[in-house]
This record gives structure tokens, sequence and C-alpha cells, in this order.
């Protein structure tokens, strides 16, 4: 009897064993089979996936040197200066490429339908290029611009249309192979889970295993301590920052503007829609002796406390420098020498409103064109130029002297009042369209009225600042209005406030 008692107790050890063996021989095979299948799943996602970015990062260069080849055709049509058509050269050198390569990513893909819409947008952009852009370079005048860029505008909506598609159905591709890939991780969990309930349940009756989890689940603790505490040290010192650069913002901002009797002026900043964009957008009039105004209005790179306080720096030089030099090329010329050792960017238009002559002068450096509001005309976007402050030494920029009429309108805008969609020419459009209607409404705060037309419709994506200075109509004021179609000009001809040969000259003087 005795004898049987080490037996049993063998028997006992064995079946103590067997049972932990017998669930490894069978759970081991499943796990390793179900782990290579898992494997071939998520190795062919992340295949794809490198395929879909470089596809996307692929249509989106093709959008961009679209872009390009605009920018430079119509910058070289405003000012036929080659240093324009250096974007269009590259982006139509490099155009070709780039689509054979995105070819070669959507044909590997094989999404149905796309190489016939790559097919289109190329098509589309051979015709732009040989339709519009070719007889524009050749021989630019400002009387077929305008008709060939709107013979354009079809062909350059087809090719984004055609870019749209692409990227949406890449963006279905991805959405369907992340539905694979996370069906593949929830059975790479599901195993995991199968696992570790096996291994508890043999290391159930172990003291170490206890002790090993315990040791882990404390730390695991200790760590999501850590990085809650981190967590909130990054949030205090990002609302810190944002707090800063709000009152920075708001200082630098909304400096009063003069109360000149024969000069009106308002002016409205918006900040970006994102509580994180306090950006480097300004605007700025100061009273000069005889019935002068300096005003300029700018946008300096980036956001952040960084681009508030350059943008004061920018803002300060503009007024130090027109007080030393009264021609606005100069000022600009000044403060681009400042602005170079601070490595930040900026565009502005700077200039001087004259009550006495009814005239502006002003000077723009990478800036969008000012915008002209002349009594029962349509408004007029006015020539601008020049590279942007802060970019190279010795940047020559340009005057330029309007002779507008009593009652007519400036309006000095960022770009984010015409860049709230990819359609800049839409946006444009849209701002021309506001101001008139506040004009003709008789509006007391024409930037407030401009700022409600355009982004009533349209979200806030970028900072935006506008200022308005008008001169004052007299009451005996009558004006009739002639078009020259060859010099741009407009003639008006006054009764009672200006002598009779007064002439708004839409144009630049150097």
């Amino acid at each position: 009897m005795d004898s049987g008692k080490p037996a049993s107790r063998a028997a006992l050890t064995f079946r103590s064993f067997l049972v932990p063996v017998l669930i490894l021989v069978l759970v081991v095979p499943i796990l390793l089979g179900g782990g290579y299948v898992v494997s071939r799943v998520l190795r062919h996602s992340f295949n794809n996936s490198d395929a879909r970015r470089a596809a996307r990062t692929l249509n989106f260069t093709l959008l961009k040197d679209q872009l390009d080849e605009e920018t430079g055709v119509r910058g070289y049509t405003s000012i036929p200066d080659a240093r324009f058509l250096e974007p269009y050269d590259v982006a139509r050198a490099d155009f070709p490429g780039k689509a054979a390569l995105l070819r070669k990513r959507l044909a590997f893909l094989d999404i149905p339908g796309t190489q016939a819409t790559l097919d289109d947008a190329v098509a589309a952009n051979k015709e732009w290029l040989a339709r519009v852009a070719a007889p524009l370079l050749a021989a630019p005048r400002r009387k077929e611009a305008s008709f060939l860029q709107f013979r354009g505008k079809a062909l350059i909506d087809r090719f984004r249309t055609d870019s749209q598609r692409l990227d949406d159905a890449l963006v279905a591709r991805e959405s369907g192979d992340n539905r694979a890939t996370q069906d593949a991780i929830d059975n790479v969990s599901t195993l995991v889970l199968f696992a570790v309930t096996l291994i508890v349940i043999i290391a159930a009756a172990s003291s170490v295993a206890q002790n090993r989890l315990a040791t882990r689940l404390e730390a695991e603790r200790r760590r999501a301590e850590s990085e809650a505490r981190a967590n909130l040290e990054l949030r205090t010192a990002f609302e810190t920052e944002k707090r800063i650069a709000d009152t920075l913002q708001s200082a630098f901002a909304q400096r009063p503007l003069p109360v000149v009797p024969t000069l009106s002026f308002s002016a409205t900043y918006i900040p970006a829609s994102d509580e994180a964009k306090v950006g480097g957008d300004w605007y700025d009039a100061v009273e000069l002796p005889k019935g002068r105004v300096l005003f300029s209005l700018g946008d300096v790179e980036g956001h952040g406390i960084e681009a508030a306080v350059n943008m004061s720096r920018a803002r300060q030089a503009l007024i130090s420098a027109a007080l030393i030099d009264p021609d606005p090329a100069q000022v600009l010329r000044r403060v681009n020498a400042q602005l170079l050792s601070s490595g930040r960017m900026a565009t502005a238009v700077a200039g001087y409103a004259d009550a006495s002559s009814y005239e502006f002068v002003y000077a723009t450096a990478g800036h969008p064109p000012p915008l002209l509001l002349l009594p029962g005309r349509a408004p007029v976007l006015l020539e601008c130029g020049g590279l942007p402050l802060g970019v190279i030494e010795d940047c020559a920029y340009r005057t330029r002297r309007v002779q507008a009429v009593p009652g007519a309108v400036l309006v000095l805008y960022t770009d984010g009042a015409v860049e709230h969609s990819r359609n800049v020419i839409e946006g444009e459009a849209l701002l021309m369209q506001a101001a008139r209607t506040a004009l003709e409404n008789n509006q007391r705060d024409l930037a407030a009225s401009i700022r409600t037309e355009i982004f009533g419709r349209h979200p806030v994506g970028d900072d935006v600042a506008i200022l308005t200075i008008g001169f004052a109509a007299g009451e005996t004021t009558r004006m009739t209005f002639a078009a020259d179609s060859t010099q741009g000009a407009v003639v008006s001809r006054l009764t009672g406030a200006r002598p009779p040969d007064e002439r708004a000259r839409l144009g630049a003087v150097a």
C-alpha cells in the first residue's frame, strides 16, 4: 500500500503537467497559424499604405505644379518679368515625370477608374499649356489676357476636379485597407487574449508570476501618472503661450485709427478659427502733416508668439522708415534690410493717402493687390509686385501712384480674405462684390461689412486683416466716368469740390 503512494503522487504530478502540455500542443499551432495569416494581411496593408501615400504626394505635387504654371503665367502677364516664369518652367519640366510615377503607383494599387482620371488631368494640363499659356507667353496683352484666362478656367477646373477625384479614390482605398487592417488587428488581439489567458491559467498557482504581474501593474500605473502629469504640463504651457500671444495680438492689432475730417477709416481683424493659430497680420494708419496719412498692412510668416513679435517689429520698422523717407518703395527697402536678420518672411503694402490731392501712393512687397472703389464704377484690383520682405538682400520695390476722386475708397487686405477656398480668383471676385455692396449701401464700417459678407459664407482658415481708407465726398460733387480702353484710365469730371481736370490713373508710375 505504501508503495502505491509514490506512484499516485507521480501520477498526480504527471497529470498536473499533462493538461498544460496538451493545452500548449493544441493552442501553439493555432497561434502560429493565425499569426502567419495576420502578418500577411498586415504586410499587404503596409505595402498598400506606402503606395497610397506616395500616390497622394505625387497627386498633390502635380496640383502644385499646375498652380505654379498658372501663377507664373499670370504674373508674367501682369508684369513681363522673366523671374515670374521660373516656377512655371520648373513645374512644366517636372510635370511629365511626376505624372508617369503617379501612373505606376496607381497601376500597383489597381484602383478602378484612376488611370483614366489621371489621363484626363494630364490632357487638360496639356491643353491649357497649348491654348492658354503659350499665347500669353508669346505676346502677353492685357485685353487678350482676361479672355484667355477666362477660357483657361474651365481647363483648370477640370484638372483640379480630376485631382480631387484621384485623391478621393485613394482615400476610399485607404479606408478599405484600414478596415482590413483593423480586422487583422482585432484577430491579433483575440489571439493575444487567448494566449494571455492560457499563460494566466498555467501560472495561476505560481506566486512568482503573481508578483511579476503586480510589479508590472504598478509600473504601468506609475507610467500613466507620469504621462498624465506631462500632458497637464504641456496643456498648461500651451494655454500660457496662447494667452500671451492673444494679448500681444490684441495690443498690436487694435491701435486706434486716425480721425481726419477729409478721410475715413475702417478696419477689422479676424483670428484664425484654429485656437492655436495666433498669427502675424497687422494694419496701421498714422496721421501726418498737411492732410497726409501713412497706411500699412501686412502678414508675417507663421503663428504664435514669435510671429506676433516679428509682426510688431515689422510694423514699427515701417513707421520709422516712413518718417525718414516719403517714398514707399524706399520704405519697404529699409524694412526689408531690417527683417533679413529675423529669418521670418513678411508680405506688406505701405503708402500714403493725400486728402489735398485725392492721391494714393503705395508700394507692395509680395502682397495681394489693393482694391480701388470709385463711385459709380466697378471695383478695380490695382497693380502689385515685389518680393516679400526678409527674403533677399537689396531687393528693389516700385512706387505706384493712383489719382482718385472724392468718395473713392482703397481696400487693403491680407491673403486670408481671398484664400478661404482653393480658388483665389473666386475669392478675389467675392471680395470685390462685398466691397462694392458695402459702398453702395453707404455702410459706415466698410471693413466690418466686407468681413460679414465674405465670412458669412465661408469659414475662417487663416488670420484676416482688412483696412479701408476713403476720401470724403463733397456735397456738390457730380461725377461722370469714361474708360480709355488703351490705357485703362478712368476720367472724372468734378463740379464744385475739385477742378474739372482731375484724372484717376489706375496704373503705376515709377
